[in-house]
């Protein structure tokens, strides 16, 4: 391959520069095409908002040639195919995305040719009602007008009407005279299509009133004849209606009183809609989410009916007559314990507070001293020895009593007496009993 190409090196750059320029402007040519290619070819692909018309017929209509699809005059798409279905043309058209927001399904289509050759062009008027229209939608052919040639307006008129017809336009042109007084009276005549436009709706909505008013008028006239047939009805009918009416008139007062609260009950229905339509606004985001709760317990619910089966003859046969024969011992049982509950509350007071002595008793903060319950044992002691002598009348208590030099000497003087007060022998015995300190004893 090194030897066949030695020497040969401009040819070889020559054919390798070719190539280029070649492939250059083949890619050149083909992006000056009017036909589109797949959205999924890069760079050169295009990605349109398809729809589809419906003809009658589809005339010069040819795909792939760029023939325009206008609003208004400005180029939104083009036509992408021709389809015959059901002996119609449907016409594919690729409308550009960014204009597709601007047709409504009640869009209206009318084929025009743009130039003398039959190029044509589909005029569209996007229609103002209802939403968008979705992709891939058929206008119908209620929607669509072909392009009328003047040959088919011509055939449908006969020789002399043809006759006259030529001689007529004939006349015009002498008129007119000349070609650019003709092109004058054209554009006078395009200036007037917008109010031939208008007086057509306006002739079209006389019409519809017109047929209206005459079918208003025949309903009307069999009104007329049928209530002629039930003139006893209608005459109770009336008589009814002013007894209801007189019954009104009395009740104005009452009907100005409800009309009065009317305005509140408005509010408050207003008020309960709104949380009613938040509440509905709720619900509709949780109650998807129990479907699948609700598939689930619909087998355990179908699970449950065999047990439900299975527990009613004893339920019915058992259980209830066993609930009507304990009813009156249930009564009584009731009665006598609402006394028992009393009882049971106070003895519940009363454990509670030997609970917390006990607990006082036993609590010991620290054990190095002992607690209540230590100190018990040597209480018991103490009284023991407290109370250990007794005689024939019980037990004595033993005591320590102090006693300084002037309650020795007092108490001395009250038991023996003095020269100006008596004595009292008790007290006497009593101080030589319990062993009472003289005064000299005390006073040492």
């Amino acid at each position: 391959m090194s030897r066949a190409l030695r020497g040969r090196t401009r040819d070889l750059i020559a054919v390798v520069v070719l190539l280029i320029a070649g492939l250059g402007a083949t890619l050149l040519i083909v992006s000056q095409q009017k036909a589109s290619l797949p959205s999924w070819i890069p760079i050169l692909g295009d990605d349109f908002f398809e729809l589809k018309a419906e003809f009658v017929p589809a005339q010069a209509v040819t795909p792939g040639q760029g023939q325009a699809i206008d609003i208004s005059g400005i180029q939104v798409g083009k036509v992408g195919g021709v389809d015959l279905v059901d002996g119609r043309a449907v016409v594919r058209m690729e409308i550009e995305p960014k204009y597709a927001s601007l047709i409504h399904p009640d869009a209206s289509l009318l084929l025009r040719p743009k130039s003398g050759l039959a190029d044509m062009v589909i005029e569209m008027d996007p229609g103002t009602s209802g939403p968008e229209i979705k992709e891939n939608s058929t206008v119908p052919l209620a929607n669509t007008k072909p392009q009328v040639n003047a040959d088919e307006i011509l055939a449908t008129l006969d020789a002399d009407t043809r006759n006259y017809l030529s001689l007529l336009l004939s006349g015009g042109a002498q008129g007119i005279g000349g070609k650019e007084k003709g092109l004058q009276a054209s554009a006078a005549l395009r200036r007037l299509e917008p109010t031939t436009r208008d007086i057509a709706k306006i002739n079209t909505a006389v019409a519809t009133r017109s047929r209206n008013l005459a079918r208003v008028i025949h309903n009307f006239g069999l009104l007329a004849a049928e209530l002629g047939r039930h003139d006893q009805q209608l005459g109770t009918f009336v008589d009814s209606s002013n007894a209801v009416f007189n019954s009104f008139a009395k009740q104005q007062s009452a009907i100005r009183a409800s009309l009065g609260e009317l305005p509140p009950t408005l509010r408050a229905t207003k008020s309960a809609l709104g949380n009613a339509n938040e509440l509905s606004l709720t619900l509709r985001s949780s109650l998807p989410g129990l479907i699948r709760s609700a598939a689930v317990l619909k087998p355990g619910l179908e699970a449950t009916q065999r047990l439900f089966r299975d527990t009613t003859p004893p339920i019915r046969d058992q259980i209830r007559p066993f609930t009507r024969q304990v009813q009156k011992p249930v009564k009584h049982l009731v009665q006598g314990a609402k006394p028992l509950d009393q009882s049971v509350s106070g003895l519940k007071v009363a454990l509670a507070s030997l609970n917390f002595a006990v607990n006082e008793l036993a609590y010991n903060p620290n054990s190095s001293v002992g607690n209540y319950l230590f100190y018990l044992g040597w209480l018991n002691h103490d009284l023991n020895s407290v109370y250990l002598n007794q005689d024939a009348y019980g037990p004595l208590r033993r005591g320590v009593i102090l006693a300084s030099c002037a309650t020795a000497t007092f108490g001395d003087s009250v038991a023996k007496g003095s020269a100006s007060t008596v004595g009292h022998p008790f007290l006497r015995t009593l101080q030589l009993l319990t062993n009472f300190p003289t005064p000299q004893q005390a006073c040492d």
